[in-house]
């Protein structure tokens, strides 16, 4: 038996804070805040979060019980976690509409909107949209969830899906998205495919070539020698990572080892 819960989509992301939309629990006193007109009991949610960039998104699918009380107030926001500095403001409640807005100050310097439509009592859809400053950048992220009415009865909920949603991430795409993002000079981003791809293949030397290339031009020489060190343990012959090392370690002072990494490729017959 699904004991009776609020109606709970989580939001995790790093730089912004974690998020459940469900009902409200204070008490609305201006008289044009309405609840939202749909019907109590089991309810499907599928969410979809897309940060920005060219990463596959995060679905997943779960269920949760509404109780009819719950649905007396307008839905609202609840923050997990204490010391977010985050104010929220109800800016529309109405039967079929709703939209929040959120300002969090602190490190994270965060602001989202959400907006929920429900366009007949047994359907709704929420759609939210993030920010957050991340050091001298700006994380941006997007979900957007489905609510599909199951029944009146949380009993009788049908099982939720024994394999996940999400696509199968493929280690060449982010290979190749990683050296289109060094091409074009962004390179944190080309960081952060990089290690997706060899997080998921950890054997393959030109990944970490490739990373090695992006932080040699971000300066980060001791990184780029690692990388370009791993490359070579992994493939032996690989004389683009041995010029690429002799560049990081003449960076780094180390002008012997930069000549021996010079010799070495010099040494290896050129592919055909």
């Amino acid at each position: 038996m699904l004991k009776a819960r609020p109606l709970e989509i989580s939001l995790p992301l790093k730089h912004l804070p974690t998020l459940a939309l469900l009902a409200a629990a204070p008490i609305w006193a201006a008289p044009d805040l309405q609840p939202l007109d749909i019907k109590p009991g089991n309810w499907e949610i599928t969410l979809t979060v897309r940060t920005a960039g060219h990463q596959p998104p995060r679905i997943t699918v779960k269920r949760s019980c509404l109780d009819a009380r719950e649905l007396e107030k307008p839905l609202t926001l609840l923050f997990r976690g204490e010391g977010q500095g985050c104010r929220q403001s109800v800016v529309v409640a109405t039967s079929n509409r709703q939209e929040i807005h959120v300002d969090c100050g602190g490190d994270a310097a965060a602001a989202g909107t959400i907006r929920i439509e429900a366009p007949n009592r047994e359907s709704a859809k929420v759609s939210s949209h993030w920010s957050a400053a991340a050091g001298a950048r700006n994380v941006r992220m997007e979900s957007t969830a489905t609510l599909k009415w199951l029944g009146e009865s949380c009993d009788a909920a049908p099982p939720a899906p024994a394999a996940p949603v999400s696509p199968p991430e493929d280690a060449n795409r982010y290979y190749r998205l990683g050296k289109e993002q060094t091409a074009a000079k962004d390179y944190w981003a080309a960081l952060k495919s990089l290690n997706r791809a060899i997080e998921l293949s950890p054997e393959r030397a030109e990944f970490y070539n490739a990373r090695g290339y992006a932080y040699l031009l971000l300066k980060s020489y001791a990184n780029a020698v690692v990388d370009f060190s791993d490359a070579i343990r992994l493939r032996s012959g690989y004389a683009n990572a041995y010029r690429n090392r002799a560049v990081a370690r003449r960076h780094s002072g180390d002008e012997d080892g930069a000549a021996a990494d010079m010799r070495q490729a010099g040494e290896i017959p050129p592919l055909k």
